[in-house]
């Protein structure tokens, strides 16, 4: 699972590029605008899915500022655009990953985004163990903290991860997937946080914690 900036203002597309991506397993968070795009970067994404051709600014432009902030610059473009030959110049080709041309179907960006994810290589072993802490705190914080529907779903999935089959509540629980994609779209949770929760099982982020105190 990876989370992805799709940066298009075609609707219609990108709703579509949306649903693949979301049905591939990933996290996709949309930008119809270089503004939005920009703050959107700002929680680093894994790969930005990048529209050459948007309305407010070129994409070639929007390159260059991604690259001249140290928070953004190390992020993945894979760009599309209905040019046959995409209009990059030189300097700007070492930012982009790969490039794909409109229209696109579903298989070539699930495959493309996968590939890109790919090469970024797997988390170690302390990455690992650092992601299941971070969780486990993050969800003591929500259900301290969080709104009343995210406690609701939260509380109900770890009982049913505590309890497994034996559970009342185990067939009403969210997967800590669907947590996460349902407190993205909500605004509940940001990329980070949904990142978080949906990576790691909380039966293992608590093992972690216990094991580390």
């Amino acid at each position: 699972m990876a989370a992805i900036l799709i940066v298009e203002e075609d609707g219609v597309l990108a709703r579509q590029m949306v649903r693949t991506l979301r049905q591939a397993g990933h996290l996709p968070t949309l930008a119809s605008t270089a503004q939005a795009a920009l703050r959107e970067a700002g929680e680093q994404p894994d790969v930005i899915v990048l529209d050459l051709e948007l309305l407010d600014v070129r994409g070639e432009e929007l390159l260059a500022r991604l690259e001249s902030h140290p928070e953004t610059a190390h992020i993945p473009v894979l760009a599309i655009t209905w040019q046959r030959e995409a209009a990059l110049h030189q300097k700007e080709v070492g930012r982009v990953a790969d490039v794909l041309r409109k229209p696109l179907s579903g298989v070539q960006l699930r495959e493309a985004v996968d590939s890109i994810v790919a090469t970024q290589g797997q988390p170690t072993a302390e990455a690992l163990r650092r992601d299941r802490q971070q969780q486990g705190n993050l969800i003591r914080r929500l259900l301290v903290e969080g709104s009343d529907p995210l406690v609701l779903h939260i509380a109900r999935r770890v009982c049913a991860d505590r309890t497994g089959a034996r559970s009342s509540n185990r067939a009403e629980a969210l997967t800590w997937a669907d947590i996460a994609d349902w407190g993205r779209r909500e605004g509940l949770l940001d990329v980070e946080q949904a990142r978080l929760i949906r990576r790691v099982p909380l039966t293992n982020a608590l093992r972690a914690q216990e094991s580390t105190a």
